[in-house]
């Protein structure tokens, strides 16, 4: 039997631990990861296959990736740089930037679940647990 938290696809696991140490977490949710991956095999711009086989060889020589010099090199990269700046703002944002700086999101889940919004502890726009009106109030503390 195989570990559910494990990817079985050696790329999608490469993809899933370089997006955790480009985020900088030690979890984050499979599904959203399994989507986000397919969509960045779809960008020719993102250059997955190279980005991933760099990080691969770029983590076998540090200790810890997330910490060390291998995130680095990946973002300080002229090549690869970009790309992984392309990740970061999918995993962020929940889309990506086209060459003419139109977001492209491909859905409101996406957007909605995009980490930015518990980084800086708000909800999206036009998504509130509260109901109508609920904004005229101070919060609750």
């Amino acid at each position: 039997m195989s570990d559910p938290d494990v990817p079985e696809d050696p790329q999608f696991a490469s993809f899933l631990r370089l997006s955790l140490a480009l985020v900088g977490r030690t979890k984050l949710d499979l599904d959203l990861a399994a989507t986000f991956y397919q969509r960045a095999r779809q960008r020719p711009e993102v250059k997955l296959e190279a980005l991933l086989a760099f990080f691969d060889a770029t983590v076998a020589s540090e200790r810890n990736p997330a910490d060390g010099e291998a995130v680095q090199k990946i973002l300080s990269s002229p090549e690869f740089g970009p790309p992984a700046k392309q990740i970061l703002l999918l995993w962020y944002l929940g889309g990506f930037q086209d060459a003419d700086h139109n977001w492209e999101v491909e859905s409101a889940d996406q957007y909605y679940r995009a980490l930015i919004w518990e980084t800086i502890g708000a909800h999206p726009p036009t998504l509130s647990n509260g109901y109508f009106g609920h904004w005229k109030y101070p919060p609750e503390s």
